[in-house]
């Protein structure tokens, strides 16, 4: 746009020189100041819109290339090259770790008595969905109960804190586990839950006895006018279902090449959506 508008200066400066008789003369100058004020006003214009892409490319390069996998590098670390013990479950023997990740993380727990606990390490069970202070590798559950919860990962892991809530916060008290918050708007909350299930050995899947524990997430979507919780699966019938007619998410999501089975472009969605207000 400002390039055309400086075109077109160019030209009409060009036919003002070929008419000598009005040359910079002061009846001109209101015509010079038009131009300028219009091509002031068409800079701020586009300076305005290149700052709002560029945001919007910020956030996109601050989920994609921030963004470490670190349950699917666990798993992988525990299929191929785990050399800790075996746990006992059932007629198996499982190897892997129930733990989150294997192991406690640094962070901060706030129970449902508003007491908060700091500098602590954090253990989480997956396979019992329960989560507590870290003693001696074993969990120390309070009588109250867990309302959130924060833990904090190594630069390795991506230098993640995670934010958990318990069910109760999102009207389903009787869910057990947590979630880990997402992306939080003014809308709509996207939240996942880590779980684990036993597999069998893809190293050594001749012996029957064997099994190990995979990691994996399941995604919800909390919608805060009507304060329900609804489980999702990361595919765009289901997130078009969630959201009903919602003529942006329609707009946003036909317009759009969406990979929505990579979690990062579902948090620039919801994110896009809390923000369209």
């Amino acid at each position: 746009m400002g390039g055309f508008l400086l075109l077109e200066i160019g030209v009409k400066a060009e036919n003002v020189y070929k008419n000598r008789s009005i040359i910079f003369n002061e009846k001109m100058f209101p015509f010079w100041l038009y131009l300028i004020k219009k091509v002031l006003r068409s800079l701020i214009i586009n300076v305005k819109k290149i700052v709002v892409v560029l945001g919007v490319l910020f956030l996109i390069c601050d989920h994609v290339f921030s963004q470490v996998d670190p349950v699917g590098s666990f798993n992988r670390h525990v299929f191929e090259k785990w050399t800790g013990d075996y746990l006992r479950i059932g007629a198996f023997k499982v190897k892997g770790s129930p733990y989150l990740l294997g192991e406690a993380f640094p962070g901060v727990i706030t129970y449902k008595d508003g007491k908060t606990v700091t500098d602590e390490k954090i253990l989480y069970d997956l396979y019992n969905q329960k989560a507590g202070i870290d003693i001696k590798k074993e969990i120390f559950e309070r009588d109250i109960p867990i309302e959130s919860f924060v833990m904090s990962l190594p630069e390795h892991m991506g230098k993640q804190k995670l934010l958990f809530h318990s069910g109760f916060v999102y009207g389903k008290p009787e869910m057990k586990g947590y979630l880990n918050v997402l992306e939080d708007g003014k809308k709509a909350t996207l939240l996942k839950q880590f779980k684990i299930r036993l597999i069998a050995d893809p190293i050594n899947n001749m012996d029957k006895s064997l099994k190990v524990f995979e990691q994996y997430s399941e995604y919800y979507i909390y919608l805060k006018g009507d304060k329900t919780l609804h489980s999702i699966k990361p595919r765009k019938k289901d997130i078009l279902k969630e959201f009903g007619d919602d003529p942006f998410i329609k707009s946003y999501t036909t317009n759009r090449e969406i990979d929505f089975s990579k979690e990062a472009e579902l948090v620039i969605l919801i994110n896009s959506y809390n923000n369209n207000l």
